[in-house]
């Protein structure tokens, strides 16, 4: 999810910099609404779990798409074996494509045990451009912010606020989202209740992120029940249009290395993400100019990082570049970051 939003940088400087280009985008449903306001993005929501499993289902959106063609160029910038198998079958059509290098030999080399190269790679932004620029397309992305929540979800969020009895902003609006797609990726949740008592000192309400059902909700109830008075639980209470715009009336946002990071880094929020498994120099760090990363620096865990994605088991097996991370360094990053007009 968070690659995906990282491509809109890309697409709206395109769209800036080219008037008459016109895209036509496939990606998944859900994920739709970061594109919508884009000019010249044609969104194509494909439920590919669904309605295009497998070779048949992709031949079917294979044909489907080629309806709505002629294209000038084919641009892959996930990769994957369902984008080869695309290709594949556009290539019969004479379309010439562009895909992403992902560098993973580079990325292999940060991630090993032992001998570890690790030396800041390319933003995934910059190699999402570097696939268009070898198209013969180019822009620049510029300082942000890339996402602009349309009315509507302004009016998602506007009406959540009003559910909740938080239509005036009379604190500090702090937003915490503490999962992410891995374990590894993801600070100790009883440090996460810690962090939320030491906030409750600052005159503050915490805005709770996250899936809307499941563990996560639960979890999330947890806390609440036990902050009431300082805590508001966002997930499963707005669509993921209102929570984008929601985050735009934050004062700061905490996350993992995760989706929402990489939303609020794009929206211009101001931005505290936690690292442990992973490394931002590994091209996804967040990309917006507000933003402060709280991590073990690698002198002190030489294991550090020990996955690109956060999916690999922990070499030591006590996540220790999660659990040497204190709620106290966590709370003093979040105070300055707050306090500060631009990144300490």
């Amino acid at each position: 999810m968070g690659d995906v939003a990282l491509l809109v940088p890309v697409l709206a400087a395109l769209a800036k910099a080219h008037s008459r280009i016109a895209i036509t985008l496939v990606t998944r449903k859900a994920f739709a609404p970061f594109f919508y306001n884009i000019p010249g993005v044609e969104v194509i929501g494909a439920d590919v779990d669904r309605d295009y499993k497998g070779i048949v289902g992709l031949y079917r959106l294979f044909r489907e798409l080629k309806t709505l063609g002629p294209y000038d160029w084919g641009i892959d910038v996930h990769g994957s074996m369902r984008t080869r198998i695309l290709k594949f079958f556009f290539r019969f059509t004479g379309l010439k494509f562009s895909s992403i290098v992902k560098g993973r030999r580079e990325k292999n080399a940060q991630v090993r045990r032992h001998n570890k190269v690790l030396v800041p790679l390319p933003h995934m932004i910059e190699r999402y451009m570097h696939v268009f620029q070898r198209a013969g397309i180019s822009a620049d992305p510029g300082r942000g912010p890339w996402i602009n929540p349309d009315t509507r979800c302004r009016a998602l969020a506007g009406d959540f606020l009003k559910k909740v009895n938080k239509t005036n902003k009379t604190n500090l609006w702090i937003g915490i989202a503490p999962f992410a797609g891995h374990p590894q990726k993801m600070w100790p949740i009883d440090r996460t209740r810690d962090l939320i008592r030491l906030i409750t000192g600052m005159d503050a309400t915490v805005f709770l992120f996250g899936g809307g059902r499941g563990h996560e909700k639960k979890i999330l109830d947890e806390m609440h029940a036990e902050f009431p008075d300082h805590t508001i639980v966002v997930a499963g209470n707005v669509t993921l249009e209102g929570e984008v715009a929601l985050m735009l009336r934050l004062d700061a946002m905490v996350a993992m290395d995760s989706f929402n990071m990489h939303v609020a880094s794009l929206i211009g929020a101001k931005t505290l993400s936690i690292w442990g498994a992973t490394h931002p120099y590994s091209g996804f760090g967040p990309y917006g100019p507000n933003s402060v990363i709280v991590q073990i620096d690698p002198s002190m865990l030489p294991c550090r990082p020990c996955s690109i994605f956060g999916n690999k088991p922990c070499f030591r097996g006590d996540l220790a570049c999660m659990n040497w991370i204190t709620p106290e360094k966590v709370f003093a990053e979040l105070k300055t970051l707050v306090a500060s007009s631009k990144v300490q």
